[in-house]
Formats: C-alpha cells, sequence, structure tokens
C-alpha cells in the first residue's frame, strides 16, 4: 500500500503504509500552503491486538464457548485500550510541536489535533505536497511518515496529513447521473435538488409493459417498465417481513453520515404518515471533537441530506418500531472515522448502517487498521455493522482491474451487495389504482399482499433509445418506436453492486469453512434491493422550480440495501431476545446449513441466456415531462462484469438475501 519505502532519519521511526498509493512522483503538482489546516487523529494500536481479534470472532460464533457473552464497553477498554501513560507521550508529542489538542476518545484509541502544514511536516518528518488524484487536487505526504523512536510501538498510524478520507463517497444513485442530494458541491445548507422517477411508471414489477419487436435480443420483446419505487409494504412483502410478528421493538439501529438534514424528523413523519408506517423515534447528534471550520476551497463538506433521509427511511421501513440514531460527521470526507468509534465506543446501538465507502482499496495502510480495529472493538461488544459494498460493480470501469471497497471489505463487517427484484401482488392484481394510490397509506400498495417473483444480481448496462413522432406514451400496453445505438447489454454505465475478493484482507474462517478457500476476504457476505430503476420510494424535501416542499423519488445503491439490512438485523435481534451482534458467523452457518434461509439470486436458474431487461422513463430536467422525456433500455444482470449471481455463494450477492420467517429461523437459531 506504500508508494515509498518505509525509512526514517536516525532517531526516527517510520509507519510502513502510511503514504497513499496516488500520491506518486509523476502525480506531483505543488508543495502544499505552510499555513493551510490540518485536522489529524494519531491513532494507538489494542493492548494484545491479536486476542482483541480472537474475542470479536468468538462471542460472535455459534458453538464457542464465549458465544453471545459480549464485552462491555468497560470490560473491552480494560482488556484492550491503549495505556493512559501512552496516550499522555502522544499528547505530549503534539503540544511540542505546537499542535492543539482537540479529543481523545474513552477508549483511548486515538488523540485528535489540529495545527497547520508547516507544524505537520515538522513533526513528522514529511515534506506534505498537493496531487493530482482522481480528478481532485489532494495533500499528502511526499513520503513515509515518521515518529520519535520513542513512540515505536505506541503510535499505530496517523490519519489526517493526506485528504484521502476526501474520496469517500456515499453508496446510492437514481440511476439518472446523480446521487440526488448528495453532491459535495452543493450549496451548504440547501435543500437538494428536485427529482422524481419519470412516468410512465409501473406500480408493481410488470404493471405496465411495452412491446419492443426491434429490441436488441436481451430477454423477451415485451419489457416491464421500470416501477416508481417500491413502497414500505412492497420492500416488507419482497422479504417476507410479514411472515413474523418482530418489527424491532426495543431495537435502536445507528447510522452515520455526514452533515444533518434540518428537514429529516419532518420528511420521515410525513413518509410514514403517507405510508402506513408507525411515527419515527429519531435522535440526532454530533460526536465530540468534530472538524469545525467554515467551508473553504480545500475541505467542502456539501450536504449529504438524501443520504441520511434515505438511510432513517430504509431503516424504518425493515424495522417499523426500532430507535433511529443519527451520528453526524462535518461532511463525508472528514471525521466519518470519530463518529463511527463513538457510536461503538459508548454502544449507542446494537446496529450500525453505514453507506460510505472508498472506490477499491486503495487507501493507506494506517487509515485502514483505524477503522478495522473500530470494527473489531464493534464485534467484541455486540454491535453488528452492516456496510455497503459499493455501486461500481467489479469496479474496473473506474480502477482498470478487479477490486473490491473499503470498508466493506473488512472481515468484521457484514458487506451487503445489491440486487434487481421482482416485487409482484400475492394474489389478484389490484385494480383501479394509479400514481396517487403510492401516497395513500389505505391503498394496496401500502398494506400487506406483495412478494418476491424472482431476484438476480444489480449489474446494468444500458442502450438509450432514440424516440421518434411515433412514440405512443398513453394507455398499456404501449409501443416505443425506437432505434438502438447498441447491441445490449451496452456499457456498464448504470452502475452495480459491489463484489470480488480482496487483496488486503485475508479469508476469515467464517467464510472459509462455509464456501472454501480464496486468496482473500470474499464480498459481498449478503445483499438486498439496490437497482435504482426497481429501487426504494423516498420522500425528501427538495427544491423544485416551483417552490421547496416534500415530494418523493426512486432510488437505488447498495445505500439502500445496508441499511434495509441493517433494519432486518434489528428484528432478528427482537426475535432472538437479545442483541446477536457480528452476524457473519450465523450468515455463514445458516448457508452451510442449507434449507431456505436465503433466496438463492441465481439468475441463471430463472432467465438461462434470456437475461431481464427493463425500459426506464426519466424526465431530461428530472421534474416533469414539460422538459422532454428520455428512455433507456437496461439490463438487470449483464455478464461483462467479474461478478455473475449464480447458484450458491457467489461475489456479486454474496450467500443471497434474506427468506422471510425462514431467514429469521435461521439467524436467531
Amino acid at each position: 500500500m506504500a508508494a515509498s519505502p518505509a525509512v526514517a532519519a536516525p532517531g526516527r521511526s517510520a509507519l510502513p503504509g502510511s503514504q497513499p498509493a496516488w500520491a506518486n512522483a509523476k502525480a506531483l503538482r505543488s508543495a502544499a500552503p505552510a499555513t493551510d489546516t490540518v485536522d489529524l487523529r494519531v491513532y494507538l494500536p489494542w493492548q494484545n491486538q491479536a486476542q482483541a481479534a480472537a474475542t470479536a470472532l468468538a462471542v460472535s460464533t455459534p458453538g464457542s464457548a464465549s458465544y453471545r457473552h459480549y464485552l462491555t464497553p468497560q470490560e473491552f477498554r480494560k482488556q484492550f485500550a491503549p495505556a493512559q501513560s501512552s496516550v499522555v507521550a502522544v499528547q505530549q508529542f503534539l503540544r511540542s510541536a505546537g499542535f492543539s489538542i482537540v479529543d481523545t476518545p474513552s477508549n483511548n484509541r486515538y488523540v485528535s489535533a489540529e495545527g497547520t502544514v508547516a507544524q505537520a511536516q515538522s513533526a513528522f518528518g514529511v515534506t506534505l505536497g498537493e496531487y493530482d488524484a482522481y480528478g481532485t487536487t489532494l495533500r499528502a505526504p511526499e513520503s513515509a511518515v515518521t515518529i520519535p523512536a520513542a513512540l515505536n510501538g505506541i503510535v499505530e498510524s496517523v490519519v489526517g496529513l493526506d485528504q484521502g478520507a476526501d474520496l469517500i463517497a456515499p453508496s446510492h444513485t437514481n440511476g439518472n447521473g446523480s446521487t440526488n442530494g448528495s453532491s459535495p458541491n452543493q450549496v451548504h445548507g440547501a435543500p437538494a435538488a428536485g427529482f422524481r422517477a419519470g412516468e410512465p411508471c409501473s406500480l408493481w414489477y410488470g404493471e405496465k409493459t411495452v412491446a419492443m419487436p426491434n429490441a436488441p435480443a436481451y430477454g423477451t420483446s415485451t419489457k416491464p417498465i421500470a416501477p416508481c419505487g417500491y413502497t414500505p409494504a412492497q420492500v416488507r412483502g419482497l422479504y417476507g417481513l410479514d411472515s413474523v410478528a418482530a418489527t424491532g421493538a426495543g431495537q435502536t439501529v445507528a447510522f452515520v453520515g455526514a452533515n444533518a438534514s434540518p428537514t429529516l424528523v419532518q420528511d420521515v413523519t410525513k413518509y410514514s404518515s403517507l405510508h402506513g408506517l408507525p411515527a419515527p423515534q429519531i435522535t440526532q447528534l454530533v460526536a465530540p471533537g468534530l472538524y469545525k471550520h467554515p467551508d473553504t476551497t480545500k475541505q467542502t463538506p456539501g450536504d449529504y441530506y438524501g443520504e441520511e433521509t434515505l438511510d432513517a427511511e430504509a431503516i424504518h421501513t425493515t424495522a417499523p418500531d426500532a430507535g433511529l440514531l443519527y451520528v453526524a460527521s462535518s461532511n463525508a470526507g472528514q471525521d466519518l472515522d470519530a463518529a463511527i468509534n463513538h457510536v461503538v465506543d459508548k454502544h449507542l446501538a446494537s446496529v450500525l448502517s453505514i453507506s460510505y465507502g472508498f472506490n477499491g482499496e486503495a487507501v493507506h495502510q494506517g487509515y485502514i487498521n483505524s477503522l478495522n480495529n473500530t470494527f473489531i472493538q464493534a464485534a467484541a461488544t455486540g454491535i453488528g455493522v452492516f456496510v455497503s459494498s459499493g455501486d461500481n460493480g467489479d469496479e474496473v470501469a473506474n480502477l482498470g482491474a478487479p477490486a473490491v471497497d473499503f470498508f466493506a471489505d473488512s472481515p468484521f463487517v457484514t458487506a451487503v451487495g445489491g440486487t434487481s427484484a421482482s416485487v409482484v401482488p400475492t394474489a389478484a392484481a389490484p385494480t383501479g389504482l394509479s400514481y396517487a394510490s403510492v401516497d395513500d397509506p389505505t391503498s394496496a400498495l401500502n398494506t400487506s399482499g406483495w412478494k418476491r417473483s424472482f431476484e438476480v444480481g444489480w449489474q446494468t448496462g444500458l442502450d438509450p433509445v432514440t424516440p421518434t413522432a411515433t412514440d405512443h406514451l398513453s394507455g398499456a400496453p404501449y409501443e416505443v418506436d425506437g432505434t438502438f445505438k447498441l447491441a445490449l447489454p451496452g456499457g456498464f454505465t448504470g452502475g452495480g453492486g459491489g463484489g470480488g475478493v480482496s487483496a488486503i484482507f485475508a479469508e476469515p474462517s467464517y467464510q472459509a469453512a462455509a464456501v472454501g478457500p480464496a486468496s482473500g476476504r470474499l464480498v459481498p457476505d449478503i445483499s438486498a434491493l439496490a437497482d435504482p430503476s426497481t429501487g426504494l420510494l423516498v420522500g425528501q424535501t427538495q427544491a423544485f422550480s416551483n417552490g421547496t416542499y416534500y415530494d418523493e423519488y426512486r432510488i437505488g445503491g447498495t445505500s439502500v440495501a445496508a441499511p434495509l439490512t441493517a433494519g432486518i438485523a434489528a428484528v432478528a435481534n427482537q426475535v432472538a431476545g437479545s442483541p446477536l451482534g457480528f452476524l457473519n458467523p450465523r450468515i455463514y452457518g445458516a448457508y452451510s446449513a442449507g434449507g431456505s434461509a436465503y433466496y438463492d439470486v441465481d439468475q441463471a436458474d430463472l432467465f438461462g441466456s434470456a437475461l431481464p431487461s427493463i425500459l426506464r422513463v426519466n424526465y431530461v430536467d428530472s421534474e416533469s415531462a414539460a422538459g422532454g422525456l428520455s428512455y433507456s433500455l437496461r439490463t438487470e444482470e449483464m455478464p461483462n462484469q467479474t461478478l455473475h449471481s449464480t447458484k450458491g455463494y457467489d461475489t456479486a450477492t454474496g450467500v443471497g438475501t434474506p427468506n422471510g420467517a425462514s431467514f429469521f429461523a435461521a439467524i436467531t437459531k
């Protein structure tokens, strides 16, 4: 992971892997301004690191003598937290270098401090440069970071000297070239730009279809029109949640993110009233010691309101009676690690959902160690962490070679991949419904009576359809008489659930025992709804051309899959009568046992060579048909990625998706 050898001047020790891979001589553009602010955290390792990891696995693995005998935060700190004398040594070093101490959490995990580039260069024996990285300019050390030899073994890593955390991104998309209100360039404090699913759209999968005799041979010539966005009742039917009485009561699900939407509570409350959910129980807080400087050109937080709202409504969908806890960082590129540590060390919830990550694993080893050790504490203390696996498929299109994403590759989190799902009525199709029925809590769209007809891996290729004057856009079925620019599956441009084999983490024992040997940690572990063309309906206050108000849109990405699964885990905790903690050993144990705990996402069994595709209608201006319509035919799984859903475990969808009462019976056994 290091771009230069770990060498140091006499009297100093180098920190291996402390320089990110993108900080190479070819990408160096200039020196970092000496007066720029550096906000950093000096991480200290756990005492007896190997034993901490072993404890985390033992308390999470059925059959172990210590299974579900979770440590309290106090017990974990007593056994594994860095010594107070080590913390004092780090604090004294930083103060002597001119830094101001900002915070040290109760688990002594790090010392947070603030200074300038000039002070950082002197303290850590490096020159900080400005690098061209992934289309932006980021600061990083030009060589390995060094520390005084007296701190050797006390300091594990230094996070914040480089600005690689700015590459963290939320894993969601509306499938129309936008993340809907999660752009880091969004005006601070402003609501998201308005977006609506284009009409016509279907009220359930296949409710509206279109005959396309000129379509490329990908599936049948009659194409389903994309759903308008699945309602909570439809999603609950998809995963059989109506077959269990539990609703997450008595549980708390935490989620982290950037900033805090000022309309979150009113938006989730409105969404709940429109879709037959109980009023939400939402708490919001900011972890101590977070970055509090005004926005600058180097550090633009942006308002990730869409991600926060999506997470809350997804969790509330699958665990409607669970409490929701949002822990905010100052932005998506700063302090997420501190927010996560705060949830874990204070044990604020038994389930934690994270919808952020890096593209690939080109993250310096210090940052990887800092998060992975926090996830070890989470598992040891009975907290299940669910992380989105990413939205770029195998990452070949972005990185040129297959890769999994960090944080999802940690062996102490449950990596949640993505699927495309067909939700249909359980009996006769409802009648008399229109798009307006979506927001009627008494309509069939918001009550029980829904099931899965199929689920495939989410890997979207698309073919733009060029409309002509003979298009007929009223009634169903109808025809789109268009020409096709490409033969499907076309290019990988519509996103896909992340997965593959880690190059930095070894395969954990719970995976090896269930699926056999691999060269590294396999991602994902389990999957759920993520395709934005069969996505979740969410509601949020947005800025439209005719005003700012609450409205709803369809969205996808593994940012949907992770919180949906976190909510399902909260329901499992209620069924079990106490927290189940880190679920992976149980997930793979249920897989090895066979049975019907999972829906085996296996496109070959369903469709053979005729993989499904779906027609999507988009508003050109994102708001209404007044600005024109555009069309695209989209695959719901494509063959030209390295990820494919196959029978049994696969790196597209893991063990599959939760299968109702059978899942809860197996996972809580």
